[in-house]
């Protein structure tokens, strides 16, 4: 009995190891360092509960909060913008999250640029998935004020940035929830997460 509990058990850690190693690439310099406070706490949401609405990191920094996770993706079907929404007792926000190194520039209007080792590449402006973003969430949400960021990895250079939504570090992503101005009941978090979920087809 002893030496099937033990080799049941030693499965079980395999198992669980390799799933914890599958993980590791879709955590490793995403938003998601900085919405959990470990990977710990992420590989089990992730991979055993499949359940990423909540943070213990979170809870602990802002209070009852939901997250809510959705994409845009170009013309081949690849990911073009990914954004996560946070509803919390602070208000809501949504972060477009735009994944590269190198000195970054753009505003409102055209493509943006990215520099880096000495050359320059165009690539589609993060604006036109925040405004599609916008127009997405306002029929969710409805009139409920939503504060937008772009966020970009820490090793971006973002002073060639000018446009007219806020540009953040993924390091000040939580720096950003902190300081939003709005309200909102706990009640209205999971109202609207709801809702969220129903609009998006999500059981």
């Amino acid at each position: 009995m002893t030496e099937l509990l033990v080799a049941l058990c030693v499965v079980f850690l395999v198992v669980m190891g390799g799933k914890a190693a599958m993980a590791w690439p879709t955590y490793k310099g995403s938003i998601y360092q900085q919405l959990f406070g470990s990977y710990l706490e992420y590989f089990w949401k992730y991979s055993v509960n499949r359940d990423l609405s909540a943070s213990g990191y979170l809870n602990a920094e802002l209070g009852h909060h939901r997250l809510l996770y959705n994409s845009y993706r170009d013309s081949k079907g690849h990911e073009a913008a990914q954004f996560v929404t946070v509803l919390t007792g602070r208000g809501a926000a949504s972060l477009c999250v735009v994944r590269g190194t190198g000195a970054i520039s753009g505003g409102d209007i055209g493509t943006w640029h990215v520099e880096r080792d000495g050359k320059t590449s165009a690539f589609p402006s993060p604006v036109i998935h925040v405004r599609r973003q916008q127009k997405f969430l306002t029929k969710v949400l409805g009139k409920m004020p939503v504060s937008y960021a772009i966020v970009f990895d820490d090793a971006a250079a973002l002073d060639g940035v000018t446009c007219s939504y806020s540009t953040v570090h993924k390091g000040k992503a939580v720096d950003f929830l902190r300081g939003l101005g709005g309200t909102l009941t706990d009640q209205q978090i999971d109202d609207t997460f709801e809702a969220y979920k129903r609009q998006a087809g999500i059981a």
